[in-house]
C-alpha cells in the first residue's frame, strides 16, 4: 500500500512532542518507506518554509535529503493533480491548497492514503493512516 506523506509526518519526526512519539514516528516512518511513501513536492515547500524557520533553511533541506536517501520518492505537482486539487477546492472552502493537492495524489490513484492526523482530509473523503 502507497502512502502520500502529509507535512505533519515530518514535522513530527522532526519536532516530536515527546520522547516516545519521536520513537513511534520513527518506527512507522521505516514501515512506510518499505512499502513506498510518497511525497508531493507541496510538502518539500512547506516543511522547508516552516521548519526553516526553526533550524535553518539548510538543514531543512538536508532532513529533506536523507528521507529521499532512505527512500521517500518525491512526485511532481502536475496538470492532472491540480485539476483534481482545485475541483476539491470548490466544494471544500476551509482546505487548504496544499492539503487539496496532497489529497488529489489519492483521489487520482497515486496512494491509497494520506500520512497524517489532520482532519482535513477526512472532510475531502480520503483515506488517512497515522502513527
Amino acid at each position: 500500500m502507497t502512502g502520500i506523506a502529509d507535512t505533519r509526518l515530518l514535522f513530527t519526526l522532526e519536532f516530536p512532542p515527546s520522547p516516545e512519539i519521536k520513537q513511534k514516528t520513527r518506527v512507522f516512518l521505516e514501515k512506510e518507506l518499505k512499502t513506498r511513501l510518497l511525497a508531493p513536492t507541496i510538502v518539500l515547500a512547506e516543511f522547508v518554509e516552516i521548519a526553516g524557520a526553526r533550524i535553518g533553511e539548510e538543514a531543512a533541506k538536508n532532513r529533506l535529503r536523507l528521507l529521499k536517501e532512505r527512500g521517500m520518492q518525491i512526485v511532481p505537482l502536475d496538470e492532472k493533480h491540480t485539476l483534481v486539487a482545485g475541483s476539491l477546492l470548490l466544494t471544500h472552502r476551509n482546505v487548504s491548497t496544499a492539503d487539496a493537492i496532497i489529497a488529489s495524489y489519492v483521489k487520482t490513484g497515486a496512494g491509497e492514503y494520506v500520512v497524517t492526523d489532520d482532519s482535513h482530509f477526512k472532510a475531502l473523503d480520503v483515506k488517512t493512516k497515522w502513527l
